[in-house]
Order: structure tokens, then C-alpha cells, then sequence
């Protein structure tokens, strides 16, 4: 597929291997990337590139800033401007994008590009847990004096990333206990071998905890419930911004907290950056971008 030509633009680490991912079966250009990537034919200028691309791949989206001025990405002390990006494309063009806003879609979609979100496929949710979980454990074990083993965790939440850190955690030999909102979800913990409580119950519980773990998107573990919580346990919140933790209530308290934001691409970047690049392609090969010319 030599012939389908990719523009990976921006991002962290985990965009440098999406490219070498991808370059033994495309053709793929790195612009801006955080290092040249292998298999890649790096470009410095966008006006290098030889002839129109057929997809490009944009990093995470969180970090888009929209002005007056235009849509830019941070690059380190440089910006990404999106505008600039659309003449490299073909008409029709795929562009594929990490947890774009509305703003950034239809910046695309008005121009006559397709624009899909690989954050929200379920491939990608699903394989991204698991340095999540990984992450999670390695906070826990370098933040505390005390082994993981023998302590007791509580994970609020018990969707996909909280599957993944209960039996992370629970391997490693903690005692996990999850709280979540609806007795089925108390049931599907209690079948995977975990204990529950109710989140309506947590100021109740929480104090016996050693380590907790957030995983909701939203806020859960408030001043209520952290006045009631230890005051040598720590916190770890999975959740993307703001957060499911009133974290200036935790400083004022005096409790260990950490925010632990886009983990795939601090704690493993290759895997994460080869998650992507997967998606890609179930994307590429859904939509038919192999028959573009």
C-alpha cells in the first residue's frame, strides 16, 4: 500500500512509533514529531512533501487552542497550526485525531475532509487500559514506603480502566475493593472476585483504605469524603480533566494525591503509539482509503 501517503503531524512519543508503525506499509511523512521516526521520511517544511497526502493522523486533541489567530497544537516552544496542514491534503482526505472537540472536527468536516476520532473507538479504549493500569501500579509502588502487596485499594468506578487496575492490582496482591453506583456493577465486581460498596457509602468506608483510585469522570471524592479518608493514603486519579477529586481540599488535608493524566503515552509510548497505528488501519481499511488515488 506504498501508495497511500500519511501525514503524521505533532504530538508526543507515542506519534513518533504510530510513524514507524505505519512506514513498512505506507508511505508516511513526520512533521513536527517529537523525534524523527524510523521508517519515516521527516520533513521540516510542509511545502517538501511530494504531492498531496491521503490521511493524516493528528496526536491527542486535548491540547488544541483555538484564537482569533487560528487552531494550534503546542509543539514544545513551536505551534502546529491546523490551518496550515490543509493544503498537503488530497480532496476528500481521511483526517484521524485523538479526543477532538467540536471546534476542531468542523474545522475538517467544512473543508470537505472526513474526520473520525480514534479515541473513541472501542479497540483503542479497550488496549489503552492496560498501560493505565500499568501506570496506576507504578505510582502506587513509587510513592509509598509500603509494599502493594497486603494493601488495601479502593477503585471508584468499574468500567474499562477500573477492570484493569482491579486485576492489575489485584495480582500484584493487593486487596481490591471497588464503588460503584449500581448493583449489577456490585455484582460484576463481586463475580471477579473483589469486594464492593456503594458510592452513596463511601464516607462510610474510605478510611480503611491505603491507596484509592479514581476512574470516574466526574467529581466523586470531595472534601466530605476525603476529611473522611486517611491521612496516609494516597490518591490516584485516572480520570481525564478537571478530575474526580477535589484536589485543593487533598492539599489543605494534607493527603497524598496524584493526577495522573494520558498514561499510555508517559508509562509506554511504543505500545500505545502501536495501539493507534492498529486502530488506523481498522479505520483505513473500513472506510476504503486503499482504493484513494
Amino acid at each position: 500500500m506504498k501508495n497511500i501517503t500519511i501525514l503524521a503531524a505533532g504530538g508526543d512519543a507515542r506519534q513518533v512509533y504510530v510513524c514507524s508503525e505505519l512506514s513498512p506499509r505506507y508511505r508516511v511523512y513526520a512533521y513536527m514529531t517529537k523525534t524523527a521516526p524510523a521508517g519515516a521520511e521527516t520533513v521540516s517544511e510542509l511545502s517538501k512533501l511530494q504531492g498531496r497526502v491521503d490521511v493524516l493522523i493528528l496526536p491527542l486533541l486535548t491540547a488544541v487552542r483555538h484564537t482569533e489567530e487560528g487552531s494550534f497544537i503546542p509543539a514544545g516552544t513551536e505551534k502546529l497550526i491546523l490551518d496550515t496542514l490543509m493544503p498537503t491534503l488530497k480532496p476528500g482526505a481521511l483526517v484521524l485525531g485523538g479526543a477532538a472537540d467540536k471546534e476542531t472536527r468542523e474545522l475538517f468536516t467544512s473543508r470537505g475532509f472526513e474526520f473520525e476520532d480514534y479515541f473513541k473507538r472501542r479497540e483503542l479504549i479497550l488496549r489503552n487500559c492496560i498501560p493505565t493500569a500499568e501506570g496506576a501500579l507504578k505510582i502506587a509502588i513509587e510513592e509509598r514506603s509500603e509494599t502493594v502487596f497486603g494493601s488495601r485499594v479502593l477503585i471508584t468506578g468499574f468500567g474499562n480502566v477500573a477492570k484493569a487496575a482491579a486485576r492489575l492490582l489485584s495480582a500484584a496482591g493487593a486487596e481490591v475493593c471497588c464503588a460503584v453506583r449500581r448493583s449489577d456493577a456490585a455484582a460484576e465486581a463481586e463475580c471477579s472476585g473483589y469486594s464492593s460498596i456503594m458510592l452513596s457509602e463511601l464516607c462510610e468506608h474510605i478510611g480503611s483504605f491505603d491507596i484509592i483510585v479514581n476512574t470516574v469522570p466526574a467529581r466523586v471524592i470531595g472534601r466530605e469524603e476525603l476529611e473522611c479518608a486517611g491521612s496516609g493514603c494516597l490518591v490516584i486519579d485516572l480520570a481525564s480533566l478537571p478530575g474526580g477529586v477535589d484536589f485543593s481540599a487533598a492539599k489543605e488535608l494534607g493527603i497524598r494525591t496524584v493526577h495522573a493524566l494520558a498514561l499510555p503515552g508517559k508509562v509506554a509510548p511504543a505500545a500505545a503509539g502501536r495501539y493507534i497505528a492498529e486502530t488506523a488501519e481498522i479505520i483505513l481499511s473500513e472506510r476504503g482509503v486503499g482504493n484513494v488515488t
